[in-house]
């Protein structure tokens, strides 16, 4: 295959790629269209108000995890972009619980044990204001209820001085 043609390619395919997230969903789209159009969910969970999330999660290769929420008729009613500081300053401390977490951000990027604390953090990758390469630190107690989250620089990007290459 010539250069321009794998280019071209590779365009059309990045194309299709971007027109199916969730933000491209239009309000009141069934649980069904949704499926249809995005594939199955890495998350499907129950929401208080009977209605279902589905969440679409692209760690620990991207820094994007996408929630698409329904009501209780299954109908698209809101879509969030999770990995945003808004998103994070959200989980509160001694009240959010794993559970919560992974609710909300889906499976980490990456899980650390701190034995002489005992206690557990997860790691999520995103882009802080700016583009700059960072990663969210949520900390659990022994319970799985959550002490304390901290900002950091992305351990992934660390190793070649943060460029993309």
């Amino acid at each position: 295959m010539s250069p321009l043609k794998t280019v071209l390619l590779a365009a059309a395919v990045s194309a299709l790629a971007a027109c199916a997230t969730p933000a491209s969903l239009a309000p009141g789209t069934t649980l069904d269209e949704a499926r249809a159009k995005l594939g199955n969910p890495t998350g499907r969970y129950s929401l208080p108000n009977g209605g279902t999330r589905l969440q679409y999660s692209n760690q620990p290769f991207d820094q994007s995890v996408w929630n698409a929420n329904f009501d209780a008729q299954g109908r698209l009613t809101g879509v969030e972009q999770m990995m945003t500081d808004a998103a994070f300053a959200r989980v509160q401390s001694g009240k959010y619980t794993r559970d919560d977490v992974l609710r909300d951000f889906g499976q980490p990027a990456e899980i650390f044990y701190y034995r002489l604390r005992d206690e557990h953090a997860w790691m999520y990758r995103y882009y802080t204001y700016g583009g700059f390469h960072a990663a969210m630190f949520v900390y659990f107690d022994p319970a799985g209820v959550v002490k304390r989250t901290e900002t950091g620089l992305d351990p992934w990007t660390i190793r070649n001085g943060g460029r993309n290459d």
